[in-house]
C-alpha cells in the first residue's frame, strides 16, 4: 500500500519520533511557538559547595510561563554522610506535589540519585515551583543537588 493511499485513508500521517532532524528543516522555515514544548530542568544545590554540609532551606526554583506538567523530580547527596536523614520536597505554590518527600540517609550511597514519585504533575501559569530540603541530621553528608523536569506547553 502506498503512503498516498494510507494518508487519503486515515486523513493523518505521522512520521514518528526523530524522523524529521534539523537538517530537515531550512534556516527560514519558522515555525509557531504554538507547536513547541518545552523542556526546563530547575535545580538548586542550596547555595553550598559540592563539599558543603546540609542545612534546612527551601528555594523558589521555577515560576510557571504558561500551563505544563511536572515530569519528574530527583534529588542527591554527593556524600551520603554517616549519620544522615534528609526528605527532599517538590512544591507548587507551597503545597507538596509528591505522594511522600524523598528520604536521603546514610545508606543511599554517595551521589546515588533518588527519584520521588509525583502526585499532582499538572502546574498553571504563574505557580510557583519550590524545593524543600529538610534535615534532622547530616553528619558527615555533604552537597545536596535536587532538580525538577518541567514541560510547559508554548503559548
Amino acid at each position: 500500500m502506498s503512503i498516498i493511499k494510507i494518508i487519503a485513508e486515515t486523513g493523518t500521517f505521522d512520521l514518528g519520533a526523530g524522523a524529521i532532524l534539523d537538517r530537515h528543516v531550512a534556516a527560514s522555515t519558522k515555525l509557531d511557538a504554538d507547536k513547541l514544548q518545552h523542556l526546563y530542568k530547575p535545580r538548586t544545590n542550596f547555595d553550598l559547595a559540592i563539599g558543603g554540609t546540609p542545612a534546612s532551606r527551601e528555594e523558589i526554583v521555577f515560576v510557571a510561563s504558561t500551563a505544563g506538567t511536572i515530569r519528574g523530580f530527583h534529588c542527591l547527596l554527593n556524600a551520603d554522610g554517616s549519620s544522615t536523614d534528609i526528605d527532599f520536597d517538590l512544591k507548587v505554590n507551597g503545597v507538596s506535589v509528591l505522594s511522600a518527600a524523598v528520604n536521603i540517609t546514610h545508606a543511599s550511597g554517595d551521589g546515588v540519585v533518588q527519584d520521588g514519585t509525583i502526585s499532582s504533575a499538572t502546574i498553571a501559569a504563574g505557580d510557583i515551583i519550590s524545593i524543600e530540603m529538610a534535615v534532622t541530621s547530616a553528619t558527615d553528608a555533604e552537597g545536596p543537588y535536587a532538580w525538577a523536569e518541567i514541560e510547559e506547553n508554548a503559548a
